[in-house]
């Protein structure tokens, strides 16, 4: 073989190998992109995961909110304050039996004479009256009394016909006596009031009487 037929062939199997190097290449450099194109496409999904998650969560989140505020609404209804037109203020005689040491008592009462449950709480109004209805200068002091310790002001839920009360104390000491012979009960505070018979003769014209309570508050 002469030598121009030898440097023939090895730069024909030069070239072949540089044609394969390139196509190797090549070759790699699209499953570099395909591989690219794989990890953004996971990446979508799972960001498209994400979003239908946090949408449900948002959507679970509102619908329990509605729920809450549906819940406090009727509870808003049941528990709605007693109107003064539908309450009635008396003196119940069962408190009559507190007397000890200069001091006096009877029961405040509160009845709901409407057709609805109502809810009251706090303390009364009280107001002395004196022959010919008169009105007499009264000290009102809410808190424990001698004979009763004072549950402080919350709410008691008053179904139609249903009652509540509070003590009443006095005392009889002879200082200043206010000659008493009637008593203006307000169930809430308000304008609103009874008016009772309560011939008593009292220090000062001054009432203690807890808040109201579901049952006669006496010590035990």
């Amino acid at each position: 073989m002469s030598h121009h037929i030898l440097n023939r062939r090895i730069r024909k199997a030069g070239a072949a190998a540089l044609i394969a190097a390139a196509s190797a290449v090549a070759l790699t450099a699209c499953g570099s992109n395909d591989s690219s194109s794989d990890a953004k496409g996971s990446s979508s999904s799972k960001s498209s995961q994400s979003d239908a998650s946090i949408h449900s969560q948002a959507g679970n989140k509102t619908g329990k909110q509605a729920t809450a505020l549906g819940s406090g609404a009727n509870k808003a209804q049941a528990t709605s304050e007693c109107q003064p037109g539908t309450l009635r203020g008396t003196l119940d005689s069962a408190g009559t039996s507190q007397a000890e040491m200069n001091h006096r008592g009877t029961f405040l009462k509160v009845t709901n004479t409407g057709d609805e449950t109502c809810v009251i709480s706090g303390y009364a109004g009280v107001a002395l009256e004196g022959a010919g209805h008169t009105a007499i200068k009264t000290t009102a002091r809410h808190g424990s009394t001698y004979f009763a310790t004072d549950p402080g002001t919350h709410p008691i839920a008053l179904a139609p016909g249903k009652s509540a009360w509070a003590d009443l104390v006095w005392t009889t000491t002879g200082a200043g006596t206010a000659h008493a012979k009637y008593l203006q009960i307000s169930p809430t505070g308000s304008n609103s009031h009874s008016t009772v018979a309560f011939n008593q003769d009292l220090d000062n014209g001054t009432l203690s009487f807890t808040a109201w309570s579901a049952k006669p508050p006496i010590n035990g």
